[in-house]
């Protein structure tokens, strides 16, 4: 028999455990009626708490995963959100481009839902209209009862664009609070968009940022309503320009010499195999921007403890979740190109994710793939609504409060090129061919990339590629050699009926729209 005190404590924590069950428990709620344009709210619904999370959702500007992009700059969010939250071994974007991927991010949408063949949008994509924002995640956010802020980056925006005319101005739907960046991304002399009026700035760009968005997250914090916080930094984009104040930080870190740095990719596709050598003065530029690149995220690692400690201070830190992600990933010398990102190898598509909060496991580093088109379906959810069905992307929230392992195994890379023939010291970086489709399959047994290239940056048919790409990263994982052009790839035979089932999977869905045809 246990004694009395020994009751107590068993009885006490069973008690606990019993509500954090019931707590997490609301997410798992029968699907609405009315999927179709905006996510329901599901307050009545007798299996949701009452009160609804907050969200603070940071995404950094061309962060690597691979090789070590995340390890120095971020030296407080990297551990503790490992510690203290879980961790998505194999998240991905759905392109290695800016605007692209934000526009996919906003909406649960792929690029290619988005995508008109003029060079006067956003790198193609229709984000200036109505359509647009009627299914944006601020309005839809807002719908379900949250108070919003939007501070950053959110779009490639430019002065004299319907957000950023210095005269007529308008402010950002579906936001309570904007103050979007509208200028070239300097790190200083910055022009904003702030609720509908132009402001210019000379301070550090991403302090600004961060000062912002804690006066908006104080302040709602003080009101006692849900809120929503998204904050785009810059960093480490280009220039990369770190605060003063940290710039000797790092000062022996060089660019990480991973198998395919500075390598000759013979069997690629042509813009890989035309690179010439990195010369050693390109390497030294590689190896300056790279510690500039983590010193300019050190003040990115400010703006979350920042908010970790106000969080803490009004006792929300642990109704709040929060997320740490980037748009896409970069290139620092991977097969001889020295800057930039937009090919669809590991560097510049497997990206950062972690997210702490109500209900997720802590110290957890979970194996199931997903992608950036699966964030706002993931959000709605865990914000206790029905995801609407003409979103392409799911919601992996069920799959990561249970610690689960399955959830995707395939998922869509698209890269329209948005670069007319810029070089680097000598090196073509982009190139209107470099225009591509694939699709990337990650299981318990293979691991593979698909990648068809075209012709024409406007590409919408998809059916004549110039070349094909085929990479085993289960047993290459640097990438190196394009299997694609061997005999086994096309008879009869294991490899061919990988490649098969890649290409259908792929020509299945490069043109998918909504939950039922966009499959996982």
């Amino acid at each position: 028999m246990l004694a009395k005190s020994g009751r107590r404590v068993w009885f006490m924590l069973l008690l606990y455990v019993s509500l954090t069950l019931a707590r997490c428990q609301g997410i798992w709620r029968t699907p609405s009626d009315d999927q179709s344009y905006v996510a329901k709210d599901r307050r009545d619904d007798d299996h949701l708490p009452a009160a609804r999370p907050n969200f603070v959702f940071l995404i950094t500007d061309d962060q690597e995963l691979v090789p070590e992009g995340i390890q120095h700059g971020m030296r407080y969010t990297l551990p503790m959100m490992r510690q203290f939250g879980t961790t998505l071994q194999n998240f991905f974007a759905n392109t290695p481009i800016c605007c692209p991927s934000r526009a996919t991010l906003l909406t649960g949408r792929y690029p290619h839902h988005w995508f008109v063949p003029s060079d006067d949008a956003c790198m193609y994509m229709d984000v200036a209209g109505e359509d647009f924002a009627k299914v944006s995640m601020g309005v839809l956010m807002q719908r379900l009862g949250y108070t919003t802020g939007c501070f950053g980056k959110t779009l490639n925006l430019e002065v004299g664009t319907q957000y950023c005319n210095k005269t007529s101005a308008t402010a950002f739907p579906g936001w309570n609070s904007s103050f979007a960046l509208c200028n070239k991304f300097n790190f200083q002399e910055n022009v904003w968009n702030v609720n509908g009026s132009i402001l210019n700035t000379t301070d550090y760009m991403t302090s600004v940022i961060g000062n912002r968005s804690l006066s908006f997250i104080e302040s709602s914090l003080q009101s006692g309503k849900p809120f929503f916080a998204y904050i785009g930094v810059h960093a480490p984009h280009l220039p990369s320009t770190p605060a003063p104040w940290y710039k000797d930080e790092f000062r022996d870190l060089r660019a990480p010499r991973s198998r395919n740095y500075n390598f000759h990719g013979s069997t690629h596709h042509y813009l890989v195999r035309s690179q010439p050598p990195l010369t050693e003065d390109i390497q030294s530029a590689i190896d300056e921007l790279y510690r500039d690149r983590q010193r300019s995220l050190l003040s990115v690692d400010d703006i979350m403890r920042d908010v970790i400690n106000l969080l803490s201070r009004y006792g929300q830190l642990e109704t709040t979740y929060v997320i740490w992600t980037s748009d896409h990933g970069y290139q620092l010398g991977q097969f001889r190109l020295p800057v930039e990102k937009e090919q669809p190898y590991e560097h510049t598509i497997r990206v950062p994710f972690f997210i702490r909060g109500p209900c997720i496991p802590e110290g957890a580093s979970l194996p199931f793939v997903a992608s950036m088109v699966d964030i706002l379906p993931t959000l709605i959810e865990l914000a206790g609504a029905a995801v609407p069905a003409s979103m392409d992307g799911h919601s992996f929230a069920r799959t990561l409060l249970s610690g689960g392992s399955s959830f995707r195994e395939k998922h869509l890379v698209e890269y329209w090129s948005v670069a007319r023939n810029p070089y680097y010291n000598h090196h073509l970086i982009d190139i209107e061919n470099n225009t591509f489709i694939g699709v990337r399959l990650l299981n318990a047994t293979h691991s593979y990339l698909y990648a068809e290239y075209y012709a024409h940056r406007h590409e919408q048919s998809f059916m004549h590629p110039i070349e094909c790409e085929l990479f085993d990263l289960k047993h290459d994982p640097w990438q190196l050699w394009n299997l694609y052009g061997l005999p086994e790839a096309h008879s009869v035979g294991p490899l061919h009926s990988v490649l098969s089932e890649l290409r259908r999977h792929l020509h299945s869905q490069v043109k998918c729209s909504g939950q039922e045809e966009c499959v996982l």
